[in-house]
């Protein structure tokens, strides 16, 4: 593989437009900036066509070979298809032009869930109840990238001259037959059935209230799947989705079998060298119908010791997490903690920082983290063997990870929460939240919807329960 690739590309349709032109079959992945607390997001990406697809199961029985797992075995893909990280680095540092999106070719994919099941002794009592990958990287050596407050979009990349022409060659041909993507049409879309009824979650927080009272654990995070027969696009959903609730870390991952996507406000793990991020959200009320209640809802939010307590336990697991990877004293909180005003909801979010150690890999960071503290528990472990005995069914891409992973070892990966995945016409909407001491278990069901109401909105689906959504 040849250098880094540098070239200007004039305006022209938005990048979802252009990634509509693309078949699933070539893999296109959209990754788009958006609103959020201190613009998370400087760039969005385009990609497609990637040299080679890295896909892994998790079989239920740890490999006893650490080589043989999935993150191990897509940080060899990496290092085989690009060269070293310290190498793709180098020629980065040596670029003297203007300022360089942060992906300039690497992996951009799905981590699932259930990776953890090789990162830990865990039961395993639920199948998998969809032929989904836990892990799903395509390893893109070129992608169209935008700045979102500018509009200057350049193709980077790396590899040689003549690919790079060739690439900058695709988007001229996407550009001349792009048009607006539609949302979902009305009648694509089937009622939606739940792994829980309501009755159900709520018998199931008093399970894990129990737990707490027993000592057990101190917080776990619950969730329930909605299905529902959908006939329309991915891409006409993510369109519907995106101008509902932009996100900053909205995207979109087709592939031939299956299609994903998300429409996440939270920062799993953001890697720029040595400086390590992340940040976790607790903490929700749906926006108010005026003013008014507006600001009550934000107030109560805010004020809320149980919101409180919640997001102040999964940050210290975060800290725990992170702490793994990172220099001895070099973790820290950014406080007071924030609030982010969505569309539908308002959330409490906290920055945690650190330095990573010394001669660390990327694959050692996530192996530290993973799967993501604020959607999992604390302590984890534990939380995660009563995730198993209580959820229904297999969590495949929800509460793992997305985004890219730049062969340098930098990476933006979020986490997958406000997803959906659609599989043959099956389109799984899971939506979940932290149960503490304090939860009482209706309130606890409703917001789940409230967290789902973007999702429902963009497919023409009244919110189950709707005479409690306030």
């Amino acid at each position: 593989m040849s250098g880094l690739q540098i070239l200007d590309v004039p305006a022209g349709p938005a990048l979802a437009q252009l990634a509509a032109e693309l078949p699933n079959e070539r893999w296109p992945v959209l990754l788009e900036g958006g609103q959020g607390s201190g613009s998370l997001n400087r760039w969005r990406f385009l990609a497609w066509d990637p040299l080679e697809v890295v896909e892994h199961r998790v079989t239920g029985l740890r490999e006893s070979d650490p080589t043989a797992r999935a993150l191990p075995r897509l940080a060899a893909a990496l290092s085989r298809v690009f060269g070293s990280a310290s190498q793709a680095e180098a020629e980065r540092q040596a670029w003297t032009g203007p300022a360089l999106p942060p992906f300039c070719g690497g992996a951009i994919g799905l981590l699932g869930f259930d990776l953890g099941r090789e990162l830990e002794v865990l039961p395993s009592r639920v199948p998998a109840d969809a032929p989904l990958p836990d892990l799903s990287m395509g390893l893109y050596p070129f992608v169209l990238a935008e700045e979102v407050v500018t509009g200057r979009r350049l193709l980077v990349g790396r590899g040689s001259a003549e690919e790079a022409r060739t690439r900058l060659g695709d988007v001229t041909a996407f550009a001349r037959h792009a048009s607006p993507v539609q949302g979902p049409a009305h009648d694509a879309v089937g009622t939606p059935s739940s792994t829980f009824e309501r009755v159900d979650y709520e018998d199931a927080v008093h399970r894990i209230l129990g737990h707490i009272r027993q000592g057990d654990i101190y917080q776990v995070n619950l969730s329930q799947r909605f299905e529902l027969l959908y006939r329309d696009t991915a891409a006409s959903l993510f369109a519907g989705v995106s101008a509902r609730n932009p996100a900053p870390f909205g995207s979109l991952f087709r592939t031939p079998g299956w299609q994903l996507l998300s429409n996440s406000p939270e920062l799993f793990l953001r890697r720029r060298g040595r400086a390590l991020e992340s940040r976790p959200i607790k903490g929700t009320r749906p926006r108010g119908r005026d003013p008014e209640t507006d600001a009550r809802q934000r107030s109560e939010l805010e004020n809320s010791e149980k919101e409180l307590a919640e997001l102040a336990m999964i940050v210290d697991l975060v800290r725990n997490d992170l702490g793994r990877s990172a220099e001895l004293g070099s973790v820290s909180v950014d406080l007071p903690f924030e609030t982010d005003a969505w569309s539908t909801v308002f959330h409490r979010l906290a920055r945690v920082h650190g330095t990573l150690s010394e001669g660390l890999e990327l694959t050692s960071i996530l192996e530290g983290a993973f799967p993501p503290a604020s959607v999992t528990g604390t302590p984890k472990i534990r939380a995660l063997e009563i995730i198993e005995a209580i959820e229904p069914v297999r969590r495949h891409a929800y509460t793992g990870a997305f985004g890219w992973i730049d062969a340098s070892g930098d990476c933006d990966l979020s986490v997958n929460i406000r997803i959906a995945t659609l599989h043959d016409e099956r389109l799984l909407v899971p939506v979940g939240g932290g149960i503490t001491v304090g939860s009482d278990p209706t309130a606890e069901y409703v917001e789940t919807l409230h967290k789902a109401r973007a999702m429902f909105d963009a497919l023409h689906v009244s919110l189950p329960m709707g005479s409690l959504v306030t």
